[in-house]
């Protein structure tokens, strides 16, 4: 037995296509907008066919329950508690859950001029997920964009809610894990520059970064890369610049005395490595007029 629609404690708004219209010509929405969304309780039955894939982007989030998936013609894959399902807009899917044990979903439909660029992230993970607390805070905002839209369809409130969902898939994009819990870029990127800021006033090498990680110099390296877009070293010098910043702002210390509490041994190379990454000299910065 297969059911499309109607789940005890269902929750379901689908907007309506002129307001969808409107929302694709507004400069703030246009790049990213709610379509659909709602939650389906226990949903025994649910089953999903669309051969020639879905106008939205559709993210799905089990809360429990287990259930399955396919997109364009792959194996299937099975969904349990914790798991999201990221499917891209105009690609096949077929999805549905397990008669024995049916999954709650949490669901969202996007379209916009950018809602790819948020998108493309999760789709390079099979099964990504999110930890405990930031699930909590995932469905408190996904809470908020129903509740906002439940009072009423208006181009104010899509407005609003764009921003919404918007955050959402930042903290996916950002916070996301691996299937079987290998670890991701940007896992691996998170706790790495955790270790940075602990040792901005010393040195680090790639080596015992990599060690940090648990990962080979060379797998480490590229995955920093992936994630933030500059080598490990690169990064870490960009933190010591971020934070001798705060020494010119809030301190009367030197140009030297600030190098050397970040561990530079030359105060000409930190000027000028200041200098490559502020586009201002740190003399040029501290009496700039800030706020």
């Amino acid at each position: 037995m297969r059911k499309s629609d109607g789940f005890h404690m269902q929750k379901l708004i689908v907007l309506p296509d002129p307001l969808l219209a409107e929302a694709a010509a507004a400069p703030v929405t246009s790049g990213l907008h709610v379509t659909d969304i709602g939650y389906f309780h226990e949903a025994e039955h649910h089953y999903r066919d669309r051969p020639e894939g879905c106008a939205s982007h559709i993210v799905m989030y089990c809360v429990q329950g287990t259930g399955w998936y396919t997109l364009a013609g792959s194996k299937r894959y099975d969904v349990t508690a914790g798991n999201l399902v990221i499917l891209p807009a105009h690609v096949a899917h077929v999805y549905g859950a397990y008669s024995a044990d049916p999954w709650s979903i949490y669901w969202i439909h996007l379209r916009g001029e950018h809602a790819s660029t948020y998108i493309e992230p999760l789709v390079a993970d099979i099964m990504p997920s999110i930890s405990p607390t930031k699930a909590q805070k995932w469905l408190e905002l996904f809470h908020e964009c129903y509740s906002t839209l439940e009072t009423g369809y208006s181009l104010q409130t899509l407005t609003y809610t764009s921003q919404i969902a918007g955050y959402m898939l930042g903290m996916l994009a950002y916070g996301h894990e691996t299937e079987g819990g290998m670890v991701s870029s940007k896992r691996a990127a998170e706790h790495s520059v955790q270790y940075m800021l602990e040792h901005l006033e010393s040195g680090v090498t790639l080596k015992e970064l990599a060690a940090q990680a648990r990962l080979s110099a060379p797998h480490y390296s590229q995955l920093f890369k992936q994630a933030t877009g500059h080598s490990p070293i690169d990064y870490f010098l960009r933190l010591k610049i971020q934070h001798s910043c705060r020494y010119l702002d809030f301190t009367d210390w030197t140009v030297k005395q600030i190098s050397s509490e970040l561990g530079f041994k030359d105060p000409y190379y930190f000027s000028r490595l200041f200098s490559k990454m502020m586009g201002r000299s740190p003399t040029d910065y501290r009496n700039k007029s800030k706020g």
